[in-house]
């Protein structure tokens, strides 16, 4: 599979009208609870966006002043903010509902989220050598060196990751969001087996094209909460 700057834009350029088609529609209809999710699909936009001056800022003759800040932009998405915001998506609607164990497990998460997504993202900001994009086999590499590499195996830290993004989606009452959740494994699953050397960049991107999905999904007549797990 080929990536490219006309990729990444494309992506950014199609989830933005269904972004805010979300947003209209959770306002229009007062569900406050949903409406972190129906700002996700703007929130991938702007990371591909980002991710597509990152490309034009590698490519011969491009803008190189623009890869790094355009990068470090892109990696406090992948590397911070998701960590926090799928738990509070799924906390948001489950604020004011029963069952008590599914709040304290998605608080603990997004505790975890915070916690983690600061450990790997802070020192980028102060150290700018930390990372260094460059294109590798057609895609984008950003070859970061993190404070958790000496003391946690990759395999094992991606197993966290997965797990504090994955498990609120998993928790959630919504059938159509656990397929979404569902889609978000495997593209995790493809692009960590197939794509381990550019991982973050190629699961964002199939996130990314997941993400359009929510415009669907935010319609659903289920109930957000299910009995059980109490």
């Amino acid at each position: 599979m080929c990536f490219s700057s006309s990729a990444s834009f494309v992506v950014a350029a199609v989830l933005l009208p269904l972004g805010v088609g979300s947003v209209r529609y959770v306002r229009d209809r007062q569900r406050s609870d949903l409406l972190p999710l129906a700002l996700t699909p703007l929130l991938f936009s702007l990371q591909q966006a980002l991710e597509g001056l990152v490309w034009l800022g590698l490519e011969q003759g491009g803008s190189g002043w623009l890869v790094h800040p355009a990068a470090l932009g892109y990696l406090f998405f992948a590397y911070a903010f998701w960590l926090a915001w799928f738990p509070w998506c799924v906390l948001r609607l489950n604020l004011h509902a029963p069952p008590p164990l599914r709040r304290r497990i998605l608080v603990g998460l997004l505790v975890l989220g915070l916690l983690m997504g600061g450990v790997l993202w802070l020192p980028l900001v102060v150290d700018a050598s930390l990372f260094q994009p460059a294109v590798v086999n057609g895609s984008l590499d950003y070859h970061t060196t993190l404070l958790t590499d000496r003391w946690i195996h990759l395999g094992f830290g991606s197993t966290i990751y997965a797990v504090i993004i994955l498990g609120p989606l998993m928790l959630s009452a919504s059938g159509r969001l656990r397929w979404f959740g569902a889609g978000i494994l495997a593209a995790f699953l493809i692009s960590h087996l197939a794509y381990g050397y550019a991982f973050a960049s190629v699961w964002c991107f199939f996130s990314a094209v997941l993400s359009a999905s929510l415009y669907w999904i935010l319609r659903d007549p289920e109930p957000v909460v299910l009995p059980g797990l109490s």
